[in-house]
C-alpha cells in the first residue's frame, strides 16, 4: 500500500481518466519521495482483502500484505 511521485505519473499516463490515488489527507511520508496509507486506513485495508480473499479464495493462505 505504498505510493510515490513515479506511480502517480505512470498511472496517469496508462489511464488518463483513472482514479487518483494519491490523497495527502489519507497518506503519510515515507522518505525518499514514497507515501503509504496512514495506519487506520491501512487496517481498513488489510480487513477488506482479508476478508474478500477468504470469501472468494477459501482455503488459499494469505504470505503477507503490504
Amino acid at each position: 500500500m505504498t505510493y510515490s511521485y513515479v506511480h502517480t505519473k505512470i498511472n496517469e499516463a496508462a489511464f488518463p481518466n483513472g482514479i487518483q490515488l494519491f490523497d495527502k489527507e489519507l497518506m503519510t511520508g515515507r522518505g525518499k519521495g514514497k507515501y503509504w496509507y496512514k495506519e487506520e486506513i491501512r487496517k481498513e485495508g488489510k480487513k477488506f482483502f482479508e476478508e474478500n480473499l477468504k470469501k472468494y479464495f477459501p482455503g488459499n493462505k494469505i504470505l503477507y500484505i503490504v
